[in-house]
């Protein structure tokens, strides 16, 4: 499931980019609201996540692993990070990306993982969960619970 989860995503971020919507296939791929739309409008699709579980964007880890940063709470994703860490966010997908693609990864403790990478200003730490919430309405994994600069 996750390969194909990777593949599907691959195709949607080839297709964008063949048409202009994004300029060129990166590992953090934001999915824009149209393209969005069309998948939930597709039959074997599930509905796009809304509020706390919207993505805001899709990572992969280095071994494939589903990575969404989702909208969150202050629990977890984006308004964790802002609340407990701001940082902007092209900063902040930016090390998002370098740690998962570059990192070192602890073993999984609680259903979490922890990934830590040295950066120019320090080590980035980005901690995710595979776990699937039957709440998020998507069938994907609930994702970064926080990313910050140690």
């Amino acid at each position: 499931m996750q390969t194909l989860r990777k593949l599907f995503i691959g195709i949607a971020v080839a297709a964008m980019a063949a048409v202009g919507v994004v300029s060129s296939p990166a590992q953090a791929t934001p999915m824009p609201a149209a393209v969005s739309q069309e998948i939930s409008a597709g039959k074997t699709a599930e509905p796009a996540a809304a509020g706390k579980w919207k993505i805001r964007v899709s990572f992969f880890g280095k071994s494939g692993e589903d990575v969404p940063l989702r909208q969150g709470d202050a629990n977890f994703g984006w308004v964790h990070i802002q609340d407990r860490h701001p940082i902007n966010e092209t900063s902040l997908n930016i090390f998002i990306d370098q740690t998962l693609e570059h990192g070192r990864y602890g073993r999984p403790q609680d259903g979490k993982v922890t990934v830590r990478y040295i950066t120019s200003s320090g080590w980035f730490r980005v901690v995710f969960s595979e776990r699937e919430d039957s709440r998020s309405g998507d069938g994907r994994p609930v994702g970064i619970i926080t990313a910050f600069m140690e």
